[in-house]
């Protein structure tokens, strides 16, 4: 088995190809911008993906560095306090002809190296970060296999050597990467000591680790015991800036097929089925721990096209660079209020908002999740929280009062709380209809009673409110919730008209389904679900852009469109059959 990828999502893409072309001596081998669409989605299991994407090779044959920056989704920046410890891929060993020359180059591009190296000469080693902060680890050793891969650019100045990962389980992933690949154990060689751990800055570490061999290159499994690894963030995407997988690569049709079939054969799961598109084909599977691993075959013929032999960056490139941070760094917000903050949706909000580096006030009832989430972000931002029941229009009204006088700078608010609890006319609480009515839009306009005043004055700002696709049309047992819904709609419509001369501006989020509490809770037949990270994403970018509206998703959207044109007697069947009457707990007698 062949590696021969190794993938990283930068956030930088024209930085991160000079740093590797300038520190190690890679040379360029060409890109593509047709990572975009369906298809890319299906492949690497990576919601609405489209990416820039360029290639650089080293000395071997059939191996190159895979440099992604994606434009969608967000690519969540690598955790500031990241430890070569925690879950996933984390390092990247280059054997380097003259490791002294190596590291003051990196030292020139302001990456100089993490600690003193060690080693013996001829057999030093020294650590530093790419500027994604990925780890490469500087070798003047050069480990080879029992069978020495092609090098037919021996002039260059590195090759890559081994690939490193954390893995919470040892055992599973020998399984997986000896047992169902096929790699080979490596009994004769020990690529790293206690002694290197300094070089990464886990001096003292304790681990097990396992070493097989790829071809002619190692893939290095570390399970680290003390300090123990973290598991990988909440919502974590293979897109999400650093390593990002590693890729078997075949010239024979046949031995890809094979491969893939001993993934399905050992339960395995792959985002979608395998694209082949006769030059070349590809299909990434996930172990059971979470590791991406892409199964990769290209004929011989197509392989300078897919960026395994030299080629020139392309010129043309009107993609490369145009990603999402620019505007979020240009149009971020300084200080946000979140309704229902605690919440699965109002928790990713506020990771987007911490992110960049926006201050927070959260409300919500949940009080133990507001502390969570205060504690997850206080680290980042300042975090400020209150509990808040938004049934009680009095208590809201004097708690917004209080938070207005001393959060004055709050240049936005974002409309998440909701309730949605479905019941029969027939049987019907009329009380707690109010209650969800008072939650969904009254409420807001006591908070909007607040804060329009203090945004006026301050000369603007923005409002989100977070509808539902549910308020475009009334559907049966949600008189309640599409009723309520509706008239947020409705508010934020006449807020706009009147506030837009003052400054403020407002976005009408309608959501499908959002894989939340409330929405495994609801009475809708589940045809469908949007994480909430991705739902998240899409209502942050809306409201960076200032939006009038979103919907989403767009099939969904479009169905209830033609819902509102048909009549009646056309439409309620369809709505009707949109609901499961058995999670329903007030139910028609």
């Amino acid at each position: 088995m062949r590696l021969s990828q190794i993938a990283v999502s930068v956030t930088d893409l024209r930085r991160a190809q000079r740093w590797y072309r300038e520190v190690l001596g890679l040379e360029p081998a060409g890109g593509t911008n047709l990572f975009a669409g369906p298809l890319a989605s299906m492949v690497q299991g990576v919601p609405r993906s489209a990416s820039t994407c360029w290639w650089l090779v080293d000395r071997q044959d059939l191996f190159q560095i895979e440099l992604f920056e994606f434009r969608s989704p967000l690519v969540r920046s690598l955790p500031r306090d990241w430890r070569p410890c925690d879950i996933g891929y984390t390092t990247v060993s280059f054997c380097v002809a003259d490791l002294e020359r190596t590291l003051e180059r990196a030292a020139a591009t302001g990456t100089a190296p993490l600690s003193d190296p060690v080693g013996e000469p001829g057999a030093r080693r020294a650590c530093v970060r790419d500027p994604e902060g990925v780890l490469i680890e500087l070798m003047e050793d050069d480990p080879r296999g029992p069978e020495p891969r092609e090098r037919p650019r021996a002039r260059l100045g590195a090759v890559a050597r081994s690939v490193t990962l954390s893995v919470p389980d040892l055992e599973r992933s020998r399984r997986f990467f000896a047992g169902t690949l096929g790699l080979g154990v490596v009994d004769s060689l020990d690529l790293h000591g206690p002694e290197h751990e300094a070089l990464w800055g886990l001096e003292g570490a304790r681990r097990e680790s396992l070493l097989l061999w790829a071809e002619d290159m190692l893939v290095e499994l570390v399970h680290y015991t003390e300090p123990a690894g973290r598991p990988r963030p909440p919502g974590y995407r293979i897109s999400d800036q650093g390593l990002l997988n590693i890729a078997f690569g075949f010239r024979r049709r046949g031995e890809f097929e094979a491969a893939h079939r001993c993934c399905l054969e050992a339960g395995l799961t792959a985002n979608g089925p395998p694209l082949r598109l006769g030059a070349w084909s590809v299909v990434y599977v996930n172990d059971d721990q979470g590791f991406s691993v892409e199964l990769l075959h290209v004929k011989p013929w197509y392989e300078r096209r897919m960026g395994f032999r030299p080629r020139a960056t392309p010129r043309l490139a009107p993609l490369a660079g145009r990603t999402p941070a620019r505007r979020r760094a240009e149009r971020r917000f300084a200080k946000a209020l979140l309704t229902g903050a605690a919440g699965g949706l109002g928790t990713e909000l506020c990771r987007l908002l911490a992110e960049d580096a926006t201050s927070l006030v959260l409300l919500d009832r949940d009080a133990d999740g507001l502390s969570r989430l205060a504690t997850e972000l206080g680290g980042g931002v300042e975090v400020a929280t209150l509990q808040l029941d938004f049934a009680d229009l009095e208590a809201v009204d004097a708690a917004i009062a209080e938070l207005v006088a001393e959060h004055p700078d709050i240049d936005l608010m974002i409309a998440g709380a909701g309730l949605d609890r479905a019941q029969s006319l027939l049987a019907f609480d009329w009380r707690q209809a109010r209650d969800d009515f008072t939650v969904n839009s009254l409420s807001n306009l006591v908070l909007l009673s607040h804060l329009a005043p203090a945004m006026a004055k301050r000369g603007g700002g923005h409002v989100t409110a977070i509808v539902s696709l549910a308020g475009l049309v009334g559907m049966p047992y949600e008189a309640a919730y599409s009723g309520s819904k509706a008239a947020l709609a409705a508010i934020a419509e006449s807020a706009r008209a009147e506030l837009e001369p003052q400054g403020i501006t407002f976005t009408a989020a309608f959501p499908g389904f959002v894989d939340t509490p409330m929405f495994r809770a609801n009475a809708f037949k589940h045809t469908y679900s949007i994480t909430p990270r991705d739902a998240a994403e899409r209502i942050y970018m809306a409201t960076l852009r200032r939006r009038e509206s979103l919907h989403f998703p767009a099939r969904e959207h479009a169905k209830l469109r033609l819902a509102r044109l048909l009549p009646a007697r056309l439409r309620d069947p369809m709505t009707r059959n949109a609901m499961d009457l058995s999670r329903m707990k007030s139910r028609e007698p």
